[in-house]
């Protein structure tokens, strides 16, 4: 499978025209129900932060079944630099992307903490599950 582009435009009524063919190669008419999925950076809402779109006939789910997974890409993080940070070497890592930077650190952000802070928890009867929510930033669930 590839991806092909084409060209359309935008009406006075914000609709989107697009070029002939188009349609009927997806086997879609005029009141056909069509999907369009975006990329959003927002944390919140559903804004279509990169300004693309793809319009599909059966949503993504058909879509995903037919587009090929990449090839998996493999990170290699120094050890110095895990050792610097003190992150154990066989520890799970959770690499986020930020606006200018690549943010790596322990999957597990309790392992982070040192043993003097954990302690101190400890001695309070603090839950892990408890600091790890606290740590991630949200709130827990009170029930």
């Amino acid at each position: 499978m590839k991806i092909i582009e084409t060209k359309g435009r935008v009406a006075e009524d914000g609709s989107i025209i697009l070029p002939p063919g188009v349609l009927d190669t997806m086997f879609v008419t005029a009141g056909d129900t069509v999907h369009l999925a975006y990329l959003s950076h927002h944390p919140v809402k559903q804004i279509n932060s990169y300004g693309e779109f793809f319009l599909t006939k059966d949503g993504m789910d058909h879509v995903n079944e037919l587009v090929e997974a990449p090839e998996s890409a493999e990170l290699c993080v120094p050890h110095a630099l895990l050792e610097a940070a003190g992150i154990p070497l066989d520890n799970d890592l959770d690499i986020r992307c930020e606006d200018g930077a690549i943010i790596i650190g322990s999957a597990d952000p309790v392992r982070q903490l040192p043993p003097q802070i954990m302690g101190l928890f400890d001695s309070l009867g603090v839950n892990h599950d408890t600091i790890r929510c606290v740590l991630e930033g949200g709130a827990e669930n009170e029930e």
